[in-house]
């Protein structure tokens, strides 16, 4: 395991679990050997419980996204070897948990990227970079993984599986292409600040043709060094859009995803809605007829009294007939 747990908990679980993973082919792409307690233990939630704490008790955001991948490898190892031993339930619970962990990894990830500014210095942005890289490695180790796993499975976790190997290879890609603008900026801000200093030293020995010469490649440097700038920025808001786009199309995914009838969640909510107008239509065809039964039963009430009244009008008719 690649993160040393509490010893109790360990002897413990080691116990129960009789000694540990499934040695798996070498020729294979595996994370088995980085499984931690698997979810068929009752010492998983321990386990996810100590994870967690790591997380909150490390400092700053890159550093937080890389302890995080780790955990991610970790939880995939662990759906690895509930596969393998043909444990459904407890094989999607530790990839969802995986997803959701390298989600967080790579939201760490940005948070850092987006507060390292041009000020930040070269030993701090070197550092993001390592990072970046190392996330991006252990990304590219749980695509492989990923992939093999979908020749285990069934057709519903097949496509599960096929989702996450979509949307973690779109941000593995941005990610790639953003650790190479980045690295593309910091030689070209390096190659400027190089200048710089030799321009300020020919200034001060009052090398005139040295001075022309430097002050016109410090210029060029200078485009060179705003052009990369520009496309490391292009390369930070694509792995941005593509971290968004996942969320949106993850929900969007789960509004299509099919009931045990066989219909999808837009379906239903169709299917929904008509049965509340046709609701909403019969009510109202309802409280129409107790109207107009309650306008009849007054309409009837009234007739009596009008015929009486009518009564009463041609005797007071007949009478004043006879006092002629």
């Amino acid at each position: 395991m690649k993160m040393k747990k509490l010893a109790i908990i360990m002897a413990l679980a080691v116990a129960i679990s009789g000694g540990g993973v499934k040695a798996f082919a070498e020729d294979t792409a595996s994370l088995a050997a980085e499984a931690g307690i698997t979810p068929d233990s009752i010492f998983y939630s321990v386990d996810t419980a100590i994870d967690s704490l790591k997380v909150t008790f490390t400092t700053g955001d890159a550093d937080k996204a890389e302890v995080l991948a780790g955990i991610a490898e970790e939880r995939l190892g662990e759906s690895e070897v509930m596969t393998e031993e043909g444990k459904t339930e407890e094989a999607q619970e530790a990839l969802d948990s995986y997803n959701n962990t390298i989600e967080e990894a790579q939201d760490k990830l940005e948070a850092a990227e987006t507060e390292a500014k041009d000020e930040t210095n070269k030993s701090d942005l070197e550092d993001l970079q390592k990072v970046e890289e190392a996330v991006a490695a252990k990304q590219q180790k749980s695509l492989d993984v990923l992939k093999a796993l979908q020749d285990k499975v069934g057709e519903n976790a097949k496509e599960k599986i096929a989702a996450v190997i979509e949307m973690q290879t779109a941000k593995k890609e941005a990610v790639a292409n953003m650790v190479k603008e980045r690295h593309e900026y910091n030689e070209a801000k390096q190659q400027y600040n190089t200048l710089k200093e030799q321009l300020e030293a020919a200034k001060k020995a009052g090398d005139a043709e040295a001075i022309a010469k430097l002050e016109a490649e410090l210029k060029a440097q200078e485009q060179v060094l705003a052009t990369s700038k520009e496309e490391l920025q292009k390369a930070v808001e694509a792995k941005k859009a593509v971290n968004k786009e996942s969320k949106v199309g993850g929900a969007n995914k789960e509004d299509k995803k099919e009931d045990n009838t066989g219909i999808t969640k837009e379906e239903n909510k169709e299917v929904n809605q008509d049965k509340k107008n046709e609701t909403d239509q019969s009510q109202t065809k309802k409280e129409e007829k107790v109207k107009e039964t309650k306008k009849a039963e007054e309409t009837k009430k009234a007739e009596p009294a009008k015929k009486t009244e009518n009564t009463g009008k041609t005797e007071n008719a007949g009478n004043g007939n006879g006092k002629k």
